[in-house]
């Protein structure tokens, strides 16, 4: 049963993959493609570690309950579409720190890198389209983002960090009590993941990709 679940979630690449790949990323493509894998990484080792660590030694008799199991994976989808949406938000911020793309550009190549990591995933895990509200919140977001400061340390990412306890199929006695702790976790993970990123990132390169017309369709 854990396994079947498992590879039902949109699919990241291995640990050392993640860490040890260190190709610049100058294209489209290769951005959605950081999102992608890290948003599911992040997504799935916080959720994962966060019931492990609750549930302790039963926790294999939860993952093996079909009814239970169900809301794992539930989470763990919605879990991994709102850490895309923060992934995304940050990625192009910080690629165009230069300001070589107008404020429409950036925010519709934001846009593109979402939907087609979020569209990739789903399709890895058999969940179907992209639901039509998670577009609307990311177009929502968009319209509102202040981008000076959505490169800056973890600003982009609150909505994963609060997702996280949100979305946990842990009753809300525990999440109060977890909150801290929890949050923590998924700081870390994100820490990471954003020093990997400055260090591979060819903002020049990926704003001129973007521009000639870079990019397959979400």
């Amino acid at each position: 049963m854990l396994a079947r679940l498992l590879s039902r979630l949109p699919r990241p690449l291995d640990r050392l993959a993640l860490r040890f790949d260190t190709r610049p990323l100058a294209r489209v493509e290769d951005v959605a493609a950081f999102v992608r894998t890290r948003a599911s990484y992040v997504g799935q080792t916080a959720l994962y570690g966060y019931l492990k660590a609750r549930m302790g030694t039963r926790f294999r008799d939860y993952f093996e309950d079909d009814a239970f199991s169900v809301g794992i994976r539930q989470a763990a989808l919605a879990l991994f579409l709102s850490c895309a949406a923060d992934l995304a938000v940050f990625a192009i911020a910080t690629a165009d720190r230069q300001g070589r793309l107008t404020p429409a550009e950036r925010a519709a190549l934001a846009r593109h890198c979402f939907l087609l990591a979020a569209a990739q995933g789903l399709a890895e895990s058999g969940a179907g389209a992209l639901p039509a509200d998670a577009r609307r919140r990311f177009d929502a977001r968009l319209a509102q983002l202040d981008w000076r400061w959505a490169g800056q340390g973890r600003n982009a990412f609150a909505g994963s960090e609060g997702d996280l306890i949100r979305f946990a199929p842990v009753i809300d006695e525990y999440k109060a009590l977890d909150r801290e702790i929890v949050t923590n976790s998924i700081r870390f993970r994100w820490r990471d993941v954003r020093e990997q990123f400055r260090k591979r990132i060819d903002g020049a390169a990926l704003c001129r990709d973007w521009q000639a017309g870079g990019g397959a369709a979400p």
